[in-house]
């Protein structure tokens, strides 16, 4: 296993526009807040979240011409779709790549046993933004201990498993931890920026190293 460093926002794009996948977002609920998402700046207050739950049907299309199927949701969090079980095992009957990007941890240890034994081709990328107790300072009513044994499950039933760590002031300090912590239950460690910071922004980390400046296309060196 390694640890993945993303800090270059060019190399970030490339990767993005060269993929050749597919991302849906296949529901419009989340139970987390993290302050920077587009639930609480865009919606929140503000309008409803448009969209609905993926059907079957609609799934079905879209694995007919797509190989490759990323579920890393804008508006939510791909869990709460009633019909995800159900993608995840035609996925693997029709041989398609699938990757569940996942951060929320509202849903029973069966939920996932389940989900896990059924899985197929893939991997799992789960956001912990800090050391698991910590990371509920961003992923606001995350239970960031109880996603990471999640995590642990999923690479002992043998899936592609990776700790996607966004850094932030409150974390920043505890990398090197965290990033032993993934080596060592065989999980790849994704280190990545962020540059949605505001003026006198409490989340954005000491170290320039660490913040994107929207304003260019690279992240400030020390």
């Amino acid at each position: 296993m390694t640890a993945k460093i993303m800090m270059n926002p060019q190399e970030q794009t490339n990767s993005f526009l060269t993929r050749g996948i597919i991302n849906l977002d296949i529901s419009i609920r989340c139970t987390l807040e993290c302050p920077k998402c587009s639930r609480q700046t865009d919606f929140k207050g503000i309008r409803p979240i448009p969209g609905h739950d993926m059907t079957i049907e609609e799934y079905r299309k879209i694995i007919n011409f797509f190989p490759r199927v990323m579920m890393c949701g804008q508006v939510s969090d791909p869990i709460f779709n009633k019909n995800f079980p159900e993608f995840v095992k035609m996925s693997k009957d029709k041989d398609i790549e699938l990757g569940v990007h996942t951060a929320a941890s509202h849903k029973p240890i069966k939920f996932y046993e389940n989900i896990f034994d059924s899985f197929g081709k893939g991997y799992w990328i789960f956001g912990i933004d800090g050391l698991p107790k910590d990371s509920h300072k961003y992923r606001i009513n995350q239970d960031g201990e109880k996603l990471f044994e999640i995590a642990k499950m999923c690479r002992k039933k043998g899936i592609d498993t990776k700790w996607q760590y966004i850094v932030f002031r409150y974390n920043e300090n505890d990398i090197e931890e965290a990033k032993n912590m993934a080596l060592d239950n065989g999980m790849e460690f994704e280190l990545t920026s962020s540059s949605r910071w505001d003026e006198n922004d409490p989340y954005r980390p000491i170290n320039p190293k660490y913040q994107i400046d929207k304003t260019k296309d690279y992240v400030k060196k020390n």
